[in-house]
């Protein structure tokens, strides 16, 4: 594959900015080269992820600007072997299954066969020297998290599209960051304070109204060219493109190949009722899309804070029973943390870091909201017995990241974290008793004059005699 170093276009301070010109009947600079093979290196659904938006925001910015990195993940694993670069190189799918199959793969594998989607058995008949390489799904999204929270520096409007794309907001920034070249360029230069070079001058540009014209624009350009699209512009630039660039249903891209419609501006030519007799609701979308007049503004992206547990093992563990046993113990420590007080669990992800590096990832999405820790662990049980961890775990954690409301009503002497049982006799501090149990306190106090609760404290478990294992303390909070 081509080395991910920075070639001829050097270091993205003074990358050339190419502005689209309508009155040149010619594709976008690359696009010959690039629009036929812009998924080649992914499976089937990489995009996916382009257009799902939060239904209750309503405002955005109209204004776009998407930086794509393809194979990202597959960069990073070469970044952290580089002896890797002059071979043919496949990433492992992360997805639960039984067998594997092949997720990314480089260009000089794609030259031999190799595909996404492949059985591993297929793709090493096809290339025998081909290097697989395990997925670090914790290492990935360290790295996204890290471009995400430098990009919210430069603008407050930032919706993430999966890893390794990003669309930025660029609506009333050219009185802070210039013109619209500047403002690409300062977004470009901003990777160097996390990412090395290899990485940034891979990295693709777009800016152009709407989401779906900022893709267009960014996987149309080449490494190092960023490719600016003006709202005059934007119909006739949209118009020589494929017509694989639509985000609908491969099936419809299909359908529409056959029928020899090869670009967007062939698609603008057919009456809106007939799309919509053939293809439905996505029909009329990809016409909306296709002449420009459906712009998806931006919307900013709300990261609810996660709540994250971990456990440390002081021996690898390779058990199933033990790794489950560990996953009830933190479900139960994350359930009993205050920051989850009043809200029920939607969605949860655990993850491993293995022996020897790398790591394992699951994630899921809960049928229903939930506080009960069998019904958030029996999914991710599941799912862990479908595809384990590849070697040993020398550090297993949770991570609640989606939350509703309540799913059950709390009574007066309901705590925040489980029985004292349950956390080994963990103590009732100030901070872990509820405000209702502590009204309930200060009114006895009032008409007793002292506190008539007692709290049980452990003092020599072990004794013969049961009079000593415990004893009573004054409760007053």
């Amino acid at each position: 594959m081509s080395k991910l170093y920075p070639s001829g276009h050097g270091i993205f301070q003074d990358v050339p900015i190419h502005e689209w010109d309508p009155t040149e009947n010619r594709q976008p600079a690359g696009w010959a080269t690039n629009s036929s093979n812009i998924r080649w290196a992914y499976g089937p659904d990489s995009d996916s992820t382009l257009y799902s938006t939060p239904g209750h925001i309503s405002a955005g910015s109209r204004r776009a600007l998407c930086l794509w990195l393809p194979t990202f993940e597959l960069r990073l694993e070469l970044l952290r072997s580089p002896e890797l670069d002059t071979t043919s190189v496949a990433l492992l799918s992360p997805d639960e299954s039984i067998r594997s199959k092949i997720w990314q793969v480089s260009e000089r594998a794609h030259a031999t066969g190799v595909r996404p989607g492949q059985f591993i058995s297929q793709a090493v008949s096809l290339c025998p020297s081909l290097t697989l390489l395990e997925p670090d799904p914790a290492h990935y999204n360290a790295a996204v998290e890290s471009m995400l929270d430098l990009l919210s520096e430069l603008t407050p409007i930032l919706e993430p599209a999966g890893r390794g794309r990003v669309f930025l907001g660029m609506d009333g920034l050219d009185r802070l960051f210039g013109s619209p070249s500047q403002q690409v360029n300062l977004a470009l230069r901003s990777l160097f304070r996390i990412f090395p070079a290899p990485l940034v001058a891979a990295t693709r540009a777009g800016m152009a109204p709407g989401k779906f014209g900022a893709w267009v624009a960014s996987a149309a350009t080449r490494s190092g060219e960023p490719v600016i699209v003006e709202e005059s512009e934007l119909v006739s630039f949209l118009a020589r493109c494929p017509v694989n660039t639509l985000p609908v249903n491969p099936l419809i891209i299909e359908r529409l190949e056959r029928l020899g419609v090869e670009s967007l501006g062939n698609l603008g030519r057919f009456p809106e009722p007939s799309l919509i007799s053939q293809f439905g609701e996505e029909g009329r979308k990809a016409l909306m899309w296709a002449t420009g007049r459906r712009i998806d503004p931006v919307r900013p992206w709300h990261r609810p804070k996660p709540i994250r547990v971990s456990l440390e093992f002081t021996n690898p563990v390779g058990l199933t029973e033990t790794l489950h046993t560990a996953l009830d113990r933190l479900i139960e420590l994350a359930l009993s943390r205050p920051a989850r007080r009043g809200r029920s669990v939607v969605s949860v992800r655990a993850g491993a870091h293995l022996e020897g590096g790398g790591s394992w990832f699951v994630e899921t999405v809960l049928r229903k909201p939930t506080t009960q820790r069998d019904r958030i662990a029996s999914p991710l049980r599941m799912k862990m017995v479908i595809s384990p961890p590849s070697k040993a775990v020398i550090m297993l954690f949770i991570e609640f990241t989606q939350f509703g409301i309540s799913s059950t009503q709390t009574t007066l002497f309901d705590r925040k974290k489980a029985g004292g049982r349950a956390l080994a006799g963990q103590h009732l501090t100030q901070e872990e008793v509820p405000n209702s149990l502590r009204d309930a306190v200060r009114e006895l106090k009032l008409r007793l004059g002292c506190s008539p609760l007692y709290r049980v404290v452990e003092v020599d478990p072990w004794s013969r005699i049961p009079e000593r294992r415990h004893a009573l303390l004054n409760f007053d909070p």
